[in-house]
Parts: C-alpha cells; sequence; structure tokens
C-alpha cells in the first residue's frame, strides 16, 4: 500500500484559518518589513531544509512584506544553537522558531528572548520548561511505536534489537520509549537489548552498533531515533556481513536514507511531516506576534495553541518504486 503524507484534521483547520486572516491582513495595507528566524541544530540538513521549505510557503501566503531566515550550527551543538539564539534576538525579529538540540540548554536562550517580547515557537524537538508559547510537532512516542511494529513485521515478532538514539534528546527519549512500550504491549517475544549513542552523528553511529553487533550476536535488528543513525547502522551491519541477518528500521528520509532502502541495506524508514512543522510553526508566530481579540493564555503575545502534532508513516523501497512518489522524496528543497 503507497504511505502518503497525512494531516490530522485538526491540523488543516487551524492552518487554513490562520491562512485566511494572513490573506486578509496582508492586502489591506502595505506593511513594515517583518523578520521571521528559524533556528535549527543542523544547517543543511535535508530535515531541516523541509521545515524551512514549510517557513517561506507560509509567509509567502502571508504577505511580500514577510522575511525570513534560516540559522544554527553546521553540526550538532546545543551550546552553538543556544548562542545562535541570543544573536538573532539582538536583532529584534517578528518571531523565532526553534527545534531544539537540547531542550535544558536551550531554556535560557529561550527565555531571554521571549523577555524580549519575541514570540519563540518550538517545532521538531520541544523545550517544555522554557517560557516558549507553542510546540508544533511530531506525537514521537506514537513514531516509535510505528517503528517497533515494523521491526516486528520483520522479525517475525520474535528476538533481540537495540535503538540508536542520543540520550537526553527529548524527541528521541520519547520515541525509544514509544518503541520499548509498543513491544512490551503487543510482542512480548521480542525486547530491548541495548541502547546505543551515536552522539548524533553517522560515523559514530557505524563504530557503536558494530561494537554493539559484536558484544551480542543475539540483536537481529536496529532502529534509529534519528536520521543519522540509520545510514551508520547499515554501514555496520554491511561491515560485519550481516545483512539479511540484522535488520535496519530507520527515521526520516535524506538521501543516504532513500538510497540504503533501494539497496535493502535499510529495511524501511519511519517519517513525519517537517514541511508542515515549518509551514505551521510559521503561522503560529505570526499570530503570536499579532495579537487580536481572542483571549490569548500569554499575553501580550496572541493566541496561539500550546500543542499541536503531525502523524508517522513507513517508507519503505516498494513506496520508491512509483516515479512520482520517488520523485517527490528524492528532491528536497535546498538552501
Amino acid at each position: 500500500m503507497r504511505r502518503r503524507i497525512l494531516m490530522s484534521p485538526a491540523v488543516i483547520v487551524l492552518a487554513l484559518t490562520v491562512v485566511l486572516l494572513g490573506v486578509a491582513g496582508s492586502t489591506a495595507f502595505a506593511q513594515d518589513t517583518e523578520l521571521y528566524s528559524m533556528i535549527v541544530f543542523t544547517k543543511g540538513a535535508e530535515y531541516f531544509n523541509w521545515t524551512y521549505a514549510g517557513m517561506i510557503d507560509a509567509a509567502k501566503i502571508l504577505g511580500s512584506h514577510i522575511k525570513t531566515e534560516l540559522q544554527g550550527p553546521a553540526e550538532w551543538d546545543a551550546s552553538l544553537q543556544a548562542r545562535t539564539i541570543d544573536q538573532v534576538a539582538v536583532k529584534r525579529p517578528k518571531g523565532i522558531l526553534v527545534a531544539a538540540a537540547d531542550e535544558a540548554t536551550l531554556v535560557p536562550s529561550i527565555n531571554r528572548a521571549i523577555d524580549r517580547g519575541i514570540p519563540v515557537i518550538a517545532f521538531d524537538n520541544d523545550a517544555p520548561e522554557s517560557k516558549r508559547l507553542s510546540y508544533v510537532g511530531t506525537d514521537n512516542y506514537d513514531f516509535g511505536a510505528v517503528g517497533a511494529r515494523a521491526m516486528a513485521e520483520l522479525l517475525g515478532g520474535k528476538g533481540e534489537v537495540a535503538i540508536i538514539m542520543v540520550p537526553g534528546a527529548g524527541s528521541m527519549e520519547e520515541r525509544a520509549q514509544g518503541f520499548r512500550e509498543e513491544l512490551e504491549r503487543n510482542y512480548p517475544d521480542m525486547k530491548v537489548a541495548t541502547i546505543i549513542n551515536d552522539e548524533g552523528d553517522v560515523a559514530k553511529a557505524e563504530s557503536a552498533t558494530t561494537a554493539a553487533l559484536l558484544a551480542n550476536p543475539n540483536i537481529k535488528g536496529v532502529f534509529s531515533t534519528h536520521g543519522y543513525g540509520g545510514p551508520g547502522a547499515a554501514a555496520a551491519v554491511r561491515t560485519l556481513d550481516r545483512a539479511g541477518k540484522v535488520f535496519v528500521v530507520a527515521s526520516d528520509y535524506g538521501g543516504p536514507v532513500l538510497e540504503l532502502l533501494k539497496t535493502g541495506e535499510i529495511a524501511a524508514t519511519v517519517a513525519d511531516n517537517p514541511y508542515l512543522l515549518g509551514f505551521q510553526a510559521m503561522m503560529f508566530a505570526y499570530q503570536a506576534a499579532h495579537p487580536t481579540d481572542v483571549p490569548s493564555q500569554n499575553p501580550p503575545f496572541g493566541h496561539v495553541p500550546p500543542l499541536i502534532y503531525g502523524g508517522s508513516y513507513i517508507i519503505t523501497a516498494e513506496d520508491l518504486q512509483d516515479p512520482e512518489v520517488a520523485s517527490f522524496y528524492e528532491n528536497p528543497p535546498k538552501f
């Protein structure tokens, strides 16, 4: 069955409502330029190019006076990302969209931006202990559960598996929890044998997975909670000549993951909708920056829902045999 990107009805209604409000406001009179900044933790990553594409399209709908920028460190470094937030806040943009590399590290910087009167919307990776106004993201617990069901199908409901993650990263912790508890509930003959910390790096994912597979030959599957772990795990399986004996379920649909899906070195990948996250987060930032008569939980900012989730789905090599589907995934936006 072909998998398609899905939107929940709540997301569609909210998006369309804000779109109509934005269009009405942007055409009524000339307005001053407004800058909105998206701050990610790995600038240049395909995933965040998709989120930024969503942000750009939302900005176009809101009006030509809306300007956007994509900021953040090239490598996974929460301290550098926090510094970027502070640097951007000095420019006093109309709003900030942030995907948190590490929620605890970013709390002070997010709070300082809010205290400056800059609305901050979290997306993808949340920082719930901060003063951020809203979180637009994936139900990461369900994301992990979807991965667990895919792994169970591959292994026939039996065997030991490993999880790749960066301990302490909120979204990955939730995905790992969803994966583990789905196995506990519905697949009693499967268990998580070990957690592999790859520090968000492909090379480290390969070396750490290699070590884990050598230490425990009973591991028959590896689930990565983020986009870099899958290719690293596939390389480890290849190096150890365990193709067909150890199955990899990846996350997201970056170029390396898609290529390894085609070769069969990655059996499946769990995906969400990064474009939608960027689109909706931009709409919420605009709402927060333009208070209306609708009561707000966070005055003086405009009303925004505190939380909104999107869904997850599986992509396999079979899906990529459809030229239309393959073309969509294989031609990510570039910035």
